[in-house]
């Protein structure tokens, strides 16, 4: 109505022509909204600030602990939606779990109209034909099975290939997230999981098939189906594409392959893709992940660029240094430079490694010490790699009268294993 623009299906960016541009992910929308060219508005440190205002395509942003990541992507989010005007409706903030998401709809709730959504959540709307997706072929609305039913559902049909073991359904289980979410040959998981899970290949197929029948998705198979749409469904993948124009996805170098399938389907050739995350945080290997994903993110997404975030706002310079010294050993990861800022350079911290054969005495003893110099329990943190391991350390200083904060409710002794 005002003119002549440009219609531009690239790289979101701000161009030096002599028209207003009209970004692809409005046209898909029936919108005509030109975009913007502003700066950030927010308060950011100079590293933050160069992430934030990224132009022209998707990016890596490499994020160590303490780096501001979460804050990045949510202002990322706010400055495409108020500088660059992008409808928040073509934007699509995905988190890496529940916790993460409220977190960021919290730091959001001013962008009305910006969809947060789980990696889980995303792929069941798609599968679902949940809003703004649309229903794909040969689905309808799929109800969501926890463990419990999963273990059903193999209880039947393994019978008597089960080994005997104190969880003999948990060798069955992994198997199952190796080939779905690691995108693995059935046979060569078996192998590997060998003698555990005998005949795997053949029993695949048959459960996916029993959980099609039930008109049931469990947690893997919510993505791989998700996948499945996209990849065999165009008119899906055209509206699924349309809803997510513009990815912003937290802890890219936890994803399993599938994952990375997943955002790559639905970001098509645009490829506008803005990664955060941190190589040296692979946490789920065993699962799929891989630093890979942020090594090689350019060989993912063509053209995206890259910035580093590289001043640590949590730790004293110490803990900073010596975590510095211990990541050079990891075999492939991206060289850091990571600082401290000047308004904590003079801290310290005191770092004392224990070796023993008695782990939770020794943290027990050293909780006491503490407490009894009049440290309060409260400032006292036990961290353990997985919640399991929690369990030893809460029951020992239950027993010393120190208060904890119950890491592990009554609910753990109801998971499978554990029973």
């Amino acid at each position: 109505p005002d003119g002549p623009a440009w219609c531009d299906g690239g790289p979101l960016d701000w161009l030096s022509l002599d028209l207003p541009v009209i970004p692809d992910v409005h046209l898909a929308r029936g919108s005509l909204a030109t975009i913007g060219a502003g700066s950030p508005q927010a308060d950011l440190a100079p590293d933050q600030l160069e992430a934030v205002a990224h132009s022209g395509g998707g990016a890596r942003i490499i994020a160590p602990a303490g780096s501001g990541k979460t804050r990045v992507l949510t202002e990322r989010a706010r400055h495409l939606v108020r500088e660059r005007n992008i409808d928040p409706a073509a934007i699509c903030l995905v988190a890496f779990n529940v916790r993460a998401r409220e977190e960021m709809q919290e730091r959001t709730a001013d962008l009305a109209g910006l969809e947060i959504r789980t990696l889980n959540s995303l792929a069941l709307a798609i599968i679902a034909g949940r809003a703004p997706f649309v229903s794909p072929q040969g689905w309808s609305s799929p109800r969501v099975i926890d463990e419990r039913d999963v273990r059903r559902v193999l209880d039947d049909l393994v019978g008597g290939r089960r080994q005997a073991m104190a969880d003999p359904m948990a060798s069955w289980i992994e198997a199952l997230t190796s080939t779905r979410l690691g995108l693995r040959s059935p046979a060569a998981v078996e192998k590997e999981f060998a003698p555990d899970v005998r005949d795997f290949a053949a029993v695949l197929p048959q459960y996916r098939a029993r959980l099609r029948q039930a008109d049931a998705v469990d947690f893997d198979e919510q993505i791989l189906g998700a996948i499945e749409v996209l990849c065999t469904d165009p008119a899906a993948r055209a509206v699924a594409r349309r809803a997510c124009g513009v990815l912003l996805v937290d802890e890219f170098q936890d994803l399993t392959p599938a994952h990375v399938l997943l955002l790559r389907l639905l970001a098509g050739p645009r490829a506008e893709v803005f990664g955060v995350g941190d190589d040296d945080q692979t946490i789920y290997g065993y699962s799929g992940a891989s630093p890979e994903w942020l090594i090689d993110f350019a060989d993912l997404f063509p053209g995206s660029g890259a910035h580093d975030l590289t001043i640590n706002y949590r730790c004293p310079p110490a803990v900073v240094d010596a975590a510095s010294t211990l990541l050079t050993h990891n075999r492939r990861r991206i060289t850091k430079d990571i600082h401290v800022p000047d308004s904590r350079a003079g801290a310290e911290a005191e770092l004392d490694v224990v070796q023993s054969a008695e782990p939770l005495s020794v943290v027990t003893e050293r909780i006491a010490a503490l407490v009894e110099s009049g440290v309060r329990p409260a400032d006292i943190a036990v961290l353990t790699r997985v919640n399991a391991t929690l369990l030893g350390p809460m029951l020992l200083l239950e027993e010393a009268g120190i208060a904890t904060n119950a890491p592990v409710s009554a609910n753990f002794v109801e998971r499978t294993g554990v029973a």
